[in-house]
């Protein structure tokens, strides 16, 4: 991104500028917390994302996603601590990713290269394989082991591809 792009970004603050902030301080919280222990630094960031995430409707607890996490959209996206996310998901916004609030409290594993379309959930102790595109609206609750599957409606279910 060249300067010119980073201060019309800053002057006119759109809306991936606020997402963008979101997941900036949510790698400095997991920095601090896992990486180079500082709880001040720590703390300080986790007050930073948690104040904005309750502006643009984020609840990401640190240490949940691997790297390369895309938000496309503001919008409530939930995920519980107990989640473990791979690398380069993408997320569509209006999303839940969490338990099914049983015992025990098992929350999703989810591969790398998940792609999770606007308004799915993602629940219960499941396991999703890699590169595997979650569409919108989706309900989640059982296994999804088919690398790169399509996955539809409710409860969701592997597109067949015919």
């Amino acid at each position: 991104m060249s300067l010119k792009e980073l201060l019309l970004d800053w002057l006119i603050r759109p809306e991936k500028y606020y997402i963008n902030k979101y997941l900036l301080y949510l790698r400095k919280e997991e920095k601090y917390t896992f990486i180079s222990p500082n709880k001040v630094l720590a703390f300080w960031y986790r007050g930073k994302k948690n104040r904005l995430g309750a502006r643009i409707g984020f609840i990401i607890h640190a240490g949940c996603f691997d790297e390369g996490l895309t938000l496309e959209h503001y919008g409530s996206v939930i995920v519980n601590p107990k989640a473990r996310i791979g690398k380069n998901c993408t997320i569509h916004g209006n999303c839940c990713i969490g338990s099914t609030g049983g015992y025990p409290d098992d929350s999703p594993i989810i591969g790398d290269n998940v792609d999770i379309g606007q308004f799915a959930q993602i629940l219960g102790g499941i396991h999703i394989a890699d590169g595997v595109r979650i569409g919108a609206g989706a309900v989640v609750v059982k296994d999804i082991m088919e690398e790169g599957a399509t996955v539809i409606g409710i409860p969701g279910r592997i597109k067949n591809h015919d």
